[in-house]
C-alpha cells in the first residue's frame, strides 16, 4: 500500500512573491526558497513517502487584506498545483485554496476546484482576520463542502492576536489556533449540520485530543453548553480526523490512539517547514510501524486517506506505474 503524506506544503513562484510583496519574508521560523517538484519528490523518496497531496500557505491563506488579490491568488496557485498533478498523477494530490473572507468568491472556486481541476479536497486556515472556521458567516461554504462530501485540511496560521511573547508563535500558538476551531466546529453545529464533510486536524490536532476530558466537562457544568451540543463530547473527538504532521511523538501518537482511534489519523509531514526535523540519522523517528504497529501503520499510512482521498485514489488505481 503507498505511504500517503495529506500533510505537505507546496510555495510556487507567485505564492513565494506575493509574501514578498507583503514584506513576509519568512514563514513559521523557516527560510523561504522557491518550491520544485524535484525538490519534493527527493525529499520524498528518502522518507519512504509515494504521494503527497500538496496545499500552498504560509502565515496566511491566500488573503492578505484584498479580496480581489485572494482571489486571483487562490485562482492561480490552484491552477499550478492542477498542473503537478497532471504531470505526476501517482506521486501528487492538491488541497485547493479557497479565497475566504469573501463567500462568493469561495464558492466560485470550489466549484473551479472540483468541476474544472478535479483536486483533492480544500484546505482552510483556522481563521482569516479574526473569523474563524465555523464561524456561521461562511454558512453558505460549509453547505457547499458537505453537498461535495469534501476532505477539508483545517491548518493553523498566525492568530489575529496573540500575547507578547519572546518565541515564535508556530511553537505553541498555531495548535492552539487549531483547538479553537475544532470548538468552534462543535458549538456552533457546524459537525451536526454538516455530517459529510470530511475536517482534518492539522498537528495531531492542536491540544484536542489532550484536552477532550476538559471539553466534555463544559456541557455538564453550564447549561448553554448543553442546549449547543447534540452528542457527547468524545463522539465529536471522533467525527473527525487528525494527521500526526510534527505530532509523531510516542506520546503524542499514544494520545491519539487511545482518543480517537487509528482510523481516524493520518500520516503527515508538514514538509517544507518541518524539513529539519527529518534527520536522515534517525529515521526510525517517524515509522509509522515502529509507532504503531504493521496493522495500524497502514491504515495511518495509507488505508484512512484512500478513503476521504477518493480521486487520488483513483488515479493511484488508474494511473501506469
Amino acid at each position: 500500500m503507498p505511504k500517503i503524506d495529506v500533510h505537505t506544503h507546496f510555495l510556487p513562484e507567485p505564492y513565494i512573491e506575493t509574501l514578498v510583496r507583503h514584506d513576509i519574508n519568512w514563514t513559521g521560523g523557516v527560510d523561504l526558497d522557491p518550491w520544485t517538484p524535484a525538490a519534493h519528490l527527493r525529499f520524498m523518496d528518502d522518507w519512504g513517502i509515494d504521494v503527497g497531496v500538496l496545499s500552498c500557505l504560509a502565515e496566511t491563506g491566500v488573503y492578505f487584506g484584498d479580496q480581489r488579490e485572494a482571489d486571483e491568488l487562490a485562482r492561480n496557485v490552484n491552477d499550478i498545483g492542477a498542473d503537478v498533478v497532471r504531470q505526476y498523477p501517482r506521486r501528487f494530490g492538491v488541497f485547493g485554496a479557497v479565497p475566504l473572507p469573501g463567500v462568493d468568491s469561495a464558492l466560485a472556486e470550489l466549484d473551479h476546484i472540483y468541476d474544472d481541476l478535479g483536486l483533492d479536497g480544500v484546505y482552510l486556515v483556522s481563521q482569516v482576520d479574526g473569523t474563524y472556521v465555523g464561524d456561521p458567516k461562511w454558512e453558505a461554504v460549509y453547505d457547499a463542502l458537505d453537498k461535495r462530501g469534501a476532505t477539508v485540511l483545517l491548518h493553523p496560521v498566525e492568530p489575529k492576536q496573540t500575547p507578547d511573547l519572546p518565541w515564535q508563535h508556530w511553537i505553541g500558538e498555531y495548535v492552539f489556533d487549531t483547538t479553537r476551531v475544532f470548538m468552534t466546529l462543535v458549538f456552533h453545529g457546524v459537525l451536526d449540520r454538516y455530517p459529510h464533510i470530511n475536517w482534518i486536524l492539522s498537528h495531531g490536532g492542536g491540544t484536542v485530543p489532550y484536552l477532550g476530558h476538559r471539553f466534555a466537562a463544559a456541557p455538564r457544568v453550564v447549561q448553554a453548553y448543553r442546549e449547543l451540543v447534540r452528542r457527547p463530547i468524545p463522539e465529536y473527538l471522533r467525527s473527525v480526523y487528525y494527521d500526526v504532521a510534527v505530532a509523531d511523538s510516542q506520546v503524542q501518537i499514544n494520545t491519539l490512539v487511545d482518543a480517537v482511534g487509528t482510523d481516524r489519523m493520518l500520516f503527515g509531514t508538514d514538509w517544507i517547514y518541518a524539513d529539519k526535523l527529518f534527520d536522515h540519522t534517525r529515521t526510525g523517528e517517524h515509522d509509522l510501524t515502529r509507532l504503531l504497529g504493521a496493522d495500524a501503520a497502514r491504515r495511518v499510512g495509507s488505508d484512512n486517506a484512500l478513503r476521504i482521498l477518493p480521486r487520488l485514489a483513483e488515479r493511484l488505481a488508474a494511473a501506469p506505474r
